[in-house]
């Protein structure tokens, strides 16, 4: 959460010919309800088995970069889907400017209904790292503009910038 996925993912998206997909809102959609809310009255469980629905649908499209929620990649099952139909990219960033970023975001997230909520967002980044670091590329996004972290994710991809290209792998934003 916070790393920048919808942004940075719509404008790869755009620069490569691509459509962007967030997983978040398809799930959101076909609940009808925001991610909170889903989380409170269906339960993670719920949660991720649509995840794993729309993962699973993405998966035979292609020309598509496909953000994902911070927690969907933990899974094996979907992190397998996720690598053997797209290349990975982490948007790394310090745990500290994440925290700060989702907790003065305006958007609907999971919350989380406890004492400290930053040391549990803390803890769960820290489980969660080892599977972010298994991407394909890893760019930082600290302090710099979307604009610059496209150019990276596509020399990474080896396209050229500001072109669409004709057949990269889609991307899985975790």
């Amino acid at each position: 959460m916070g790393a920048g996925k919808s942004t940075i993912g719509k404008l790869l998206a755009q620069r490569i010919g691509y459509r962007f997909f967030d997983t978040d809102h398809l799930v959101m959609r076909g609940f009808g309800k925001p991610v909170s809310r889903i989380f409170e009255e269906n339960g993670e469980e719920a949660f991720r088995k649509a995840e794993m629905m729309v993962l699973k649908e993405l998966a035979g499209r292609s020309r598509v970069v496909v953000s994902t929620g911070g927690g969907t990649l933990v899974r094996d099952e979907t992190y397998d889907l996720a690598r053997e139909t797209g290349t990975l990219i982490y948007l790394r960033a310090p745990v500290g400017d994440l925290y700060e970023r989702v907790i003065f975001s305006p958007k609907d997230r999971p919350r989380v209904d406890v004492p400290d909520d930053e040391t549990l967002f803390h803890q769960r980044f820290e489980e969660r790292r080892q599977y972010y670091e298994r991407s394909d590329i890893t760019v930082d996004t600290i302090n710099r503009k979307p604009d610059d972290v496209v150019r990276e994710i596509m020399a990474g991809l080896a396209l050229p910038y500001g072109r669409p290209s004709a057949s990269p792998s889609p991307s899985i934003l975790p």
